[in-house]
């Protein structure tokens, strides 16, 4: 489901609890299913805002705009709750709920930048409206921009919000931490998907991969090798994938652990997931190579080229007929290193060739 989609959910319901109201129901968060789940222990001190009563008359018309609303026939309810507002002796906040349901229509509608100017035009009466549906606003407003990509006032609507929230949810900790990753502001990210881990993990819900793989990109991006390690450590025990283990071996080398890259490397080999990695699979036949084991390197690229998973490259073809000279196996590398030879520009591999073949 969309962002956009999951907009529509602010309280309809407000008009009519508010005909008397002094203070109104708490807006429904832009979440998604862990926000009833996973909320913060301690919650913030509730106060109550004096807001005017709706008129009997201006609630008739918003119940016929409601009706027409659900019957979809979105021009009519425009129609009258535009004649609603239009009405002398109007107040702030029976603006306010026009503008909450206009908004709405223009959920439906597909038009999320005419709900946000709802959404403002509310929060610009906000002394006369119930303080959390003002809350929920900002956290609406805070997502509406990000879909918007305008990054910032998403970000100013979050910072509006959250010191007033009374609970917190690891969807929202999530939400938060995103933003702050699209402004590379990767320290916010860190932190804020870590908070959503911890409290998850306190209210037993299910951590997700890619709240992780959100801090190891902002590891790479901050160029802290170490915690990309511990942090591919952690998704290749969790989520064991291909991706993980190649990652992981080229941190290990980028750290000068270069046994346990080679090891981390090998392991990836075995287990076939190199396979579409074709010059992984060189890069390792020449390792191999280098740590003197040539008959292992020779292995790997006549597989290789067996399964036609590494292209026959003059430089390949080089690479498997020098592991097997290295290897003594002197018969095999005489196909290999022909096949190098005819793009050999200084005949140099001729030359070699004349001498296995002497060997012979």
């Amino acid at each position: 489901m969309s962002m956009t989609k999951k907009l529509k959910s602010l309280p309809m319901a407000i008009a009519a609890a508010a005909v008397i109201a002094v203070v109104a129901p708490a807006g429904t968060p832009l979440v998604g299913p862990e926000v009833a789940e996973a909320q913060q222990p301690k919650k913030k001190k509730k106060s109550t805002r004096k807001v005017p009563a709706l008129s009997l008359d201006f609630h008739k018309k918003i119940t016929k705009g409601q009706e027409a609303m659900d019957e979809k026939n979105f021009a009519e309810a425009k129609s009258i709750i535009n004649d609603a507002l239009g009405r002398r002796g109007v107040n702030n906040y029976e603006k306010a709920v026009a503008y909450q349901y206009l908004a709405n229509i223009a959920f439906e509608e597909e038009q999320p930048r005419e709900a946000i100017r709802f959404y403002e035009q509310i929060l610009a009466v906000r002394e006369q409206i119930p303080e959390q549906l003002e809350i929920s606003l900002l956290y609406n407003l805070a997502q509406l921009w990000y879909v918007q990509e305008d990054f910032d006032k998403s970000l100013k609507y979050v910072n509006e919000w959250e010191p007033r929230a009374e609970t917190i949810s690891v969807s929202q900790l999530i939400f938060i931490s995103q933003i702050y990753y699209t402004k590379s502001d990767y320290s916010n990210t860190i932190k804020y998907v870590e908070r959503g881990i911890r409290e998850a993990e306190t209210a037993g819900l299910e951590i997700k991969e890619n709240w992780y793989q959100l801090i190891l990109s902002s590891y790479w991006e901050l160029g802290d090798f170490s915690k990309v390690r511990d942090t591919l450590e952690l998704l290749l025990i969790t989520w064991p994938k291909p991706s993980y283990w190649t990652q992981l071996a080229g941190v290990y080398g980028e750290l000068g652990q270069d046994q346990t890259s080679f090891s981390v490397t090998e392991a990836a080999y075995k287990q076939g997931f190199l396979n579409d990695k074709p010059q992984q699979l060189v890069n390792h036949a020449q390792i191999l190579l280098s740590r003197n084991a040539p008959i292992k390197a020779a292995w790997v690229l006549r597989d290789a080229f067996k399964d036609e998973l590494v292209e026959r490259t003059a430089a390949n073809q080089k690479t498997l007929g020098q592991a097997y000279l290295l290897a003594a196996e002197y018969k095999d590398a005489v196909n290999p290193l022909s096949a190098a030879a005819k793009e050999d520009a200084d005949g140099s591999l001729w030359f070699q060739i004349g001498q296995v073949l002497s060997q012979l």
